[in-house]
């Protein structure tokens, strides 16, 4: 698969044909985000958290408050695959003890094709490797979400595109021998949604949900 950026827009090339994605990540948000994380003191040993809007709303440094290693939040509400990969340089600037990277619903939401996807997944963990080799990468699922809760358009019929996502990403994680982290069971009700009960807007977490998030981190001996 060959790629091409122009104005925002990517055309993936394959065998068949061309398709236009909206490779957009650079909002006034995003870019405030930045600035925010540039300014802030860099240190060593950093675990970091590393996704979207789920990733950001999340109180880790309240919750890790016992860690003997900084918890740094690097989650930007509404960033996608290719906004994280793009901000890699400045998650890799202390080489940080560990990532965990958590990210997907955005690119269904914009209808990124799963290849796509999976190719900037691919950019982001060798480039981990490549520039901070000593620092364990966990690749965490994608949540489900409940769309009889949503109300924006572009997030209906999405759900049943998580669980396809989400195979391809644990097959990359095997074959770039990096640790996968399933935390879909955590949040999921028996009908593949994102329960009711942990969620006020169908995609995003209600705060106590995070605390499970973490002791279930713990209990598998990732943090």
């Amino acid at each position: 698969m060959a790629t091409c950026v122009l104005l925002g827009t990517t055309m993936v090339a394959n065998a068949q044909k061309e398709v236009k994605v909206d490779s957009n990540y650079a909002n006034p948000y995003y870019l405030q985000r930045m600035e925010y994380f540039k300014k802030m003191p860099h240190v060593k040993n950093e675990i970091v958290f590393l996704g979207n809007s789920i990733t950001e709303r999340g109180e880790w440094q309240e919750i890790l408050s016992d860690s003997k290693y900084p918890i740094v939040n690097r989650g930007i509400g509404g960033d996608n695959s290719f906004g994280i990969l793009a901000r890699m340089d400045e998650v890799l600037t202390t080489k940080p003890k560990a990532i965990f990277l958590m990210d997907g619903i955005n690119d269904l939401f914009r209808k990124l094709p799963y290849d796509v996807s999976i190719n900037n997944y691919k950019r982001i963990i060798r480039m981990i490797k490549a520039k901070s080799p000593k620092t364990k990468i966990y690749i965490e699922s994608a949540l489900p979400i409940n769309e009889e809760m949503t109300k924006e358009p572009y997030t209906k019929g999405r759900n049943v595109m998580v669980p396809v996502l989400n195979a391809k990403i644990k097959q990359l994680a095997k074959e770039e021998k990096v640790t996968y982290i399933d935390i879909v069971p955590l949040f999921q009700d028996e009908k593949g949604n994102l329960k009711k009960e942990v969620t006020m807007d169908g995609v995003h977490l209600k705060a106590s949900a995070y605390i499970d998030w973490v002791a279930y981190l713990k209990e598998l001996k990732y943090l």
